[in-house]
């Protein structure tokens, strides 16, 4: 691009941001954060989980311009109710995230508990160490399972 088609971007960035602040409106859009597919790989205590979303129109273009940290609320709603986790990296319309001590081990089984989702999860998928699948539409919740 020319340093022409930036200072264009650059003003109407700058004017929006000027009409907002003067006109007490606020330049974040309102986010529309769908879950679509989340895929948890268990191993050991801890697990993976690979989630895909999708976010409207005026979010990408705000996360295009402000970078997609700014999806980590959204991230750390969805994932409440596990105590510890790290989010690895978000990038577009996917994030990864490590569950760190998803699951116990009692006996030879490690026993993952039901963690609540704070959002609608199209397709939960959960993967175990011994290449089983299991998958479940419309999840609000893991569920309770050993491996």
């Amino acid at each position: 691009m020319k340093a022409e088609h930036f200072l264009i971007i650059f003003i109407v960035v700058s004017i929006g941001l000027i009409a907002a602040a003067t006109f007490h409106y606020s330049v974040e859009p309102t986010v529309n954060f769908k879950v679509t597919d989340m895929e948890v790989l268990f191993y050991e205590e801890n697990a993976t989980a690979d989630i895909e979303y999708e976010v409207g129109f005026l979010t990408q273009i705000y996360v295009f311009f402000f970078g997609s940290r700014n999806l980590n609320p959204f991230l750390d709603e969805l994932l409440y109710d596990f105590e510890e986790y790290r989010v690895i990296s978000v990038h577009g319309t996917t994030a990864t995230v490590e569950l760190i001590n998803a699951s116990r081990l009692s006996g030879s089984y490690y026993l993952h508990d039901t963690h609540m989702l704070g959002f609608e999860v199209g397709k939960l998928t959960l993967k175990y160490p011994d290449g089983k699948t299991l998958t479940f539409e419309n999840a609000t919740e893991t569920p309770n399972t050993f491996y």
